[in-house]
């Protein structure tokens, strides 16, 4: 579940941000391919790689692993 809530607020800071999951990628130090998995939720991400895309977006890292409600819109 923790793993469908991270791929999910992973999707929504990319496209927040306007970004391909190759440039959030390479944005956050990190293969395109791994973000596509973690973005899938096919993928659990561990601490290190959290803070990595943190650091990237420049967010807090409890952002990432929050459940929160989204307008259905573009948004994610």
């Amino acid at each position: 579940m923790l793993r469908k809530v991270f791929g999910r607020n992973l999707k929504y800071q990319r496209k927040k941000r306007s970004l391909t999951q190759e440039k959030a990628a390479e944005v956050c130090g990190m293969s395109w391919k791994y973000w596509g998995k973690l973005e899938r939720g096919d993928q659990a991400a561990t601490i290190d790689v959290i803070e990595k895309i943190s650091k990237g977006f420049q967010i807090p890292a409890s952002e990432l692993l929050m459940e929160e409600e989204r307008d259905s819109g573009k948004g994610a």
